[in-house]
């Protein structure tokens, strides 16, 4: 149930901008607008708001007439939101009752009263968001044994307790729980045992797997070895010729590149009397690989661009490769007494068992983490997961130290026992709630628990519950419940709903990873364009309504577009493909009464503007086609 505020007292704020807004608004007649209407407690326009003088006055202005609500209407960018982000906090006033609108962004008078209007209206429907101070688990569980694990457990063992297992002789058969409290099931010695923990990393890193069919066939013996072979075999190369092959596998990571230069190195070093490296593209993208690159040269070793395929040839007295150069019309011969070949890298054992243990996705090749830019480097679509190192593909040095620093940032938080978090996740209405289990079902984190208790008032004394760190606000689960019993804190029902009761032509309900920032970019590249389109700004296209979706059409627009992450591509994983559904169950409803045309799907990245531009004027022109839309209620 939102939450029924009593004693809001709002003051709004509009500003000049040192002349710029007067250009295009008449703000003292805009003044007089809203002061004729009920709904706030102070208002004051004034030449420029930003500054310390004028911060000390709204901060007594704060105290004198209570207020616990902001509307700052100015031309805003990312400095000024946090001066006044910064003068709510020290007023007491939480960040979420401050709502900015940017007059810069109006071309009249109208819209600025309109624009502040639907600020003042957003403020009185907006639930109070309090903070929930929580217990958690300081101690992280690291999951791996090679020198990635053991790194990141090194460094996260400074702040907080770390307990590293390698998932082989100790390995995890179950979890329960959230972040900061989860309940790991281990087997240890042939028994199982519960252990608490309040985040888990992940780095089982990758295995070099020596595929002889991208090397027509050859099989490894004693003169042909793999480069994990090679590394780990303790021979005395001296007065050895040793070519190196790169390019057929691995082609996609540094790591071969990496240990290949190394071992170059070492074995010039050691009084190897010939060393070769056959490239096709050599990789030297990392730091301080350019650098062994070049001393590599200095001290003779022999790089060698090959285009095509090679081969390797045996004859009596040894073996070569017989590879083509860019620049010689005819195959060129490299006698060898060992020719060392590169591996591609494959998941650890485990891998695929431990994704499906603790519910997490796996992505291109096996490894953990989907291909998806929301979620790397380090975290997987549960909070609390982390990944560290090869184990979501091969990764090379520096990489890995700062997925290491970016992964101990996150479970510090930890570190102390308890945290205190902004009760932003969804509120259920208990008496609403049957327990059907479609939002524990539908949530892409495992972010909902069904709790018990008498106080819960419907006829299973049970409702579903948020946690509050491991929700990540997506609303799927408010768009999906068919009780109407959950409502998401700054994206409510009602919240979105007041911003379609008097639509533009069209409305454009977007993404706020996606869609939004794509429309931010096209107003940059034809800001005439969306002069007859509303953007509505939500957490998640899976946060998209139906209803949003009829109430558009039905309060006058002609036209409504979801604009969404690209397949695939959705920070919560499946929030575009629910909005597409629900999309679709819609058509059908609007097809019977001959309306299904005036909604449409885009997907949209969010540096996709001239896309996003593109799909409005298909809309408007599907609409220049249709006409006016007659399904709307006229009031």
């Amino acid at each position: 149930m939102t939450e029924q505020i009593t004693n809001i007292r709002i003051g709004i704020y509009l500003c000049d901008c040192d002349g710029k807004v007067s250009k295009k608004v008449d703000l003292q007649k805009a003044k007089t607008v809203i002061q004729s209407q009920a709904g706030f407690d102070y208002i004051r326009a004034t030449d420029v708001l930003c500054g310390k003088l004028e911060q000390e006055k709204i901060g007594a202005e704060i105290d004198k007439y209570s207020l616990n609500r902001l509307v700052i209407a100015a031309c805003v960018d990312p400095f000024i939101m946090r001066q006044f982000l910064q003068l709510a906090d020290e007023k007491g006033i939480n960040r979420y009752n401050v709502e900015f609108v940017d007059l810069g962004a109006v071309d009249s008078t109208e819209a600025a009263v309109a624009a502040a209007n639907n600020a003042l209206g957003k403020m009185h429907l907006r639930a109070e968001i309090g903070y929930e101070e929580l217990a958690v688990t300081p101690d992280v569980l690291v999951i791996g044994a090679g020198s990635e694990a053991a790194a990141a457990a090194t460094a996260i063992a400074k702040s907080q307790p770390v307990v590293q297992i390698d998932n082989v002789g100790t390995r995890v058969i179950g979890l329960d729980g959230f972040p900061g409290a989860f309940t790991v099931r281990l087997l240890e010695n042939g028994q199982a045992v519960k252990k608490d923990f309040g985040a888990i990393v992940l780095a089982l890193g990758a295995v070099p797997q020596y595929d002889k069919s991208k090397y027509g066939g050859i099989e490894l013996g004693a003169d042909i070895l793999s480069l994990s072979q090679f590394i780990n075999s303790g021979k005395d190369y001296a007065g050895k010729k040793v070519s190196f092959a790169l390019g057929m596998a691995d082609e996609d990571s540094l790591l071969s590149f990496a240990a290949v230069l190394k071992a170059a190195l070492d074995l010039k070093g050691e009084g190897a009397s010939e060393v070769n490296v056959l490239y096709e593209d050599m990789k030297v993208c990392a730091d301080g690989l350019e650098q062994d690159y070049e001393l590599a040269r200095k001290k003779g070793v022999n790089f060698l661009k090959y285009t095509g395929e090679f081969q390797i040839v045996r004859f009596p007295s040894g073996i070569a490769f017989k590879y083509r150069e860019p620049f010689l019309s005819d195959p060129v011969k490299i006698v060898a007494d060992y020719i060392v070949l590169a591996e591609d890298f494959v998941p650890a054992a485990g891998t695929l068992e431990l994704a499906e243990i603790l519910d997490i996705r796996t992505g291109p090749g096996g490894f953990f983490q989907k291909d998806n830019v929301h979620f790397l480097p380090i975290r997987s679509n549960r909070a609390g997961i982390f990944f560290v190192g090869s184990c979501h593909g091969p990764i090379h040095g520096t990489d890995l130290y700062n997925e290491i620093e970016a992964v101990l940032a996150e479970v510090s938080a930890f570190a102390k026992g308890k945290v205190s978090v902004p009760s932003l996740q969804p509120k259920v209405d208990a008496e609403k709630c049957a327990v059907c289990l479609t939002c524990y079902r539908c949530c892409p984190h495992h972010a909902i628990e069904i709790v018990h208790g008498e106080e819960y008032n419907n006829m299973y004394y049970s409702a579903a519950r948020m946690n509050p760190l491991a929700c990540q606000r997506c609303g799927v689960c408010a768009a999906e419940c068919p009780g109407k019993a959950i409502q998401l804190p700054l994206y409510s029902d009602q919240e979105i709903l007041f911003e379609v009761k008097q639509p533009a032509r069209i409305v454009a309900y977007a993404c706020e990873n996606s869609g939004f920032l794509a429309s931010e970019f096209a107003k940059t590249l034809d800001p005439e364009l969306q002069k007859d389109l509303q953007i509505v700004e939500v957490p998640c296209s899976g946060k998209i309504d139906i209803i949003y979706l009829l109430k558009a059409l039905e309060n006058g627009a002609d036209g409504v577009m979801l604009c969404v992450c690209h397949k695939e591509n959705c920070k919560f994983v499946w929030g575009n493909d629910r909005a597409e559904q629900r999309k679709e169950r819609t058509q059908k409803i609007l097809n019977q009464i001959g309306l299904g045309e005036r909604i449409d799907f885009v997907h949209v990245a969010a540096n996709q503007g001239n896309q996003f531009n593109t799909a409005v004027k298909a809309m408007a022109e599907k609409i220049r086609q249709s006409g006016t839309n007659p399904g709307k209620v006229v009031k």
